[in-house]
């Protein structure tokens, strides 16, 4: 019953304390605050109002205008050889006015500019979506890597009481003469050792609570609980084949969504360049206001199309739209060579977890095992059918089942995380 109940003492089975904090929640403390979404959020920020920008080309564009000129003297005119006077009744002069322009016809480019900003609007909103998911998956790693610390802590701790109660058999068994000196002494040794290696768990715990602590932007000694269960098979659907989750992370990947509407916003914005070289046309309108007595009106309405056409750039327009085309080829390519390490992440993930849990199987049945040995072998012991060396060995080998069980444990938590990123599920 003893070696049972020590077998026990690994996180994973502890109770969870009451104030323990999730995963979720740590999630949401993390993304509330991490600056790499503040930078992602920014961008996507300053995506919409390029959008914004480029949907105002469509409007109508309003302008005031007005001057006020002072001359020395009064330009005047000649009608005749022996007729002149002045242009403006005085030396100085007043203007002003209101025109609108609507753009009729820009060759596609309003469009083509609206479509651009439409899909960087789209990369940016994609490419936060990433930078969570990132951030989630960094915040799982840690909070495992605590559990895996606090684990480790558990289990050498198992391993040094156990031995403090063979230490303290053998010495009553030396002072009664019925083992000799050296057993004692050995098993001193090594508890001495595992004392030590607990102590170097401890402060690896005390390490990986800092480091959990500092990736949510929190003080490094803020005191950290975390609930073992994870939560994570939510995520990941259910009985689903490798080959359809990798067709999940195809559909789903923020950072393949993001490159294609890279490639498309490059695509629009050399649309827009070819635009520039076609005819652009505009309807403009508006008051006029001019201070003159000599006119017979001094303020009057006009209205007018404007058209313009650049019928030869040096063929600036059709290299630079080359120049944007071969940008979106090169962003294409990306985009594959990405599809194809999102495939082979989550074959990796897809393994990781497969052998983990197989491996967590056998580590249960080792256990059960190396304890069942470590009693058969202290019974012998008492009864003067086995050694020292063969309680210390047995002893040692238990200590590692459980540390193989805390393993596989971790090792499969960690591969569900690192599975339900790869394909974008977190």
């Amino acid at each position: 019953m003893k070696l049972t109940r020590l077998m026990l003492l690994t996180i994973w089975a502890l109770p969870v304390p009451a104030i323990a904090e999730t995963l979720d929640s740590a999630w949401s403390d993390a993304l509330a605050s991490h600056r790499q979404i503040e930078a992602a959020g920014a961008m996507r920020d300053a995506a919409g109002y390029e959008l914004e920008q480029a949907r105002g080309a469509r409007l109508p564009q309003l302008g005031l205008t007005s001057g006020y000129t002072r001359f020395d003297s009064a330009p005047g005119f000649e009608l005749g050889p022996f007729t002149t006077g002045p242009i403006f009744d005085g030396d100085d002069y007043l203007n002003a006015g209101v025109q609108v322009q609507v753009p009729l016809y820009a060759g596609g480019g309003v469009n083509a500019r609206i479509d651009a900003a439409e899909f960087g609007a789209a990369a940016a909103d994609d490419q936060l979506t990433a930078v969570v998911q990132d951030i989630k998956l960094g915040v799982a790693e840690h909070y495992v890597g605590v559990l895996r610390a606090e684990s480790a802590v558990a289990v050498a701790g198992s391993y040094v009481a156990s031995l403090r109660t063979h230490t303290e058999n053998a010495r009553n068994r030396y002072e009664f003469g019925d083992v000799p000196q050296n057993d004692y002494l050995a098993a001193s040794v090594t508890l001495a050792d595992a004392e030590q290696r607990l102590l170097q768990a401890t402060n690896h715990l005390d390490y990986a609570r800092a480091a959990y602590n500092r990736f949510l932007g929190r003080p490094l000694a803020a005191p950290v609980a975390l609930d073992p269960q994870l939560g994570i098979d939510e995520f990941i659907p259910a009985a689903a084949t490798l080959d359809e989750l990798i067709d999940q992370a195809r559909a789903n990947r923020s950072e393949l969504r993001a490159l294609e509407a890279q490639q498309n916003a490059l695509r629009s914005q050399a649309d827009s360049v070819r635009a520039s070289a076609r005819p652009q046309l505009s309807l403009s309108g508006g008051y006029v206001y001019m201070e003159n007595e000599f006119l017979t009106q001094e303020e009057f309405w006009m209205a007018g199309v404007s058209f313009n056409w650049n019928l030869f750039d040096g063929g600036q327009a059709r290299k630079q739209s080359s120049a944007i085309e071969r940008k979106a080829a090169a962003v294409g390519y990306n985009r594959a060579d990405m599809a194809s390490m999102v495939d082979l992440q989550v074959r990796r993930a897809w393994n990781d977890r497969s052998e983990a849990e197989s491996r967590l199987q056998v580590a249960k049945s080792a256990v059960n095992q190396a304890s069942e040995n470590l009693r058969v072998v202290r019974n012998r012991y008492e009864a003067g059918a086995s050694t020292n060396a063969e309680v210390l060995d047995a002893e040692a080998l238990r200590e590692l089942s459980l540390s193989n069980l805390d393993n596989a444990r971790v090792g499969v938590e960690l591969a569900k995380v690192r599975l339900a990123r790869a394909i974008g599920a977190l």
